[in-house]
């Protein structure tokens, strides 16, 4: 019996945002309109070899009660960050603070 290792970082959000995140090295990285993203949301959130998927707070906001179903689950981990609409007075801890969850470990800023 082969068991999958969940090992990929994918991202869904504006296009901003997803360019940013195509740099970074994300294989797999959805431009979506936030009231376009849940078939792809579900989709991701099926794939077995998917540990976290990273959205803006607009596809979140607009995609809670599906957010909701998906996080009952202990994987994919679903972490939100700030789109290009968002404030980002505190978004770096947030985010930090998620990864830390998702990962075990802290992403200290220098």
């Amino acid at each position: 019996m082969s068991s999958v290792q969940r090992n990929k970082i994918v991202s869904i959000g504006d296009e901003e945002t997803s360019l940013g995140f195509k740099l970074s090295g994300i294989s797999q990285v959805f431009t979506e309109e936030p009231k376009k993203a849940a078939p792809i949301l579900r989709s991701l959130s099926e794939d077995p070899e998917i540990a976290i998927i990273i959205i803006t707070e607009e596809v979140a906001k607009t995609n809670r009660d599906l957010i909701n179903r998906i996080q009952i689950n202990p994987y994919p981990v679903i972490v939100e960050v700030p789109g290009k609409k968002a404030k980002y007075e505190s978004a770096e801890d947030r985010v930090r603070v998620l990864i830390k969850m998702a990962l075990g470990i802290d992403m200290e800023a220098e």
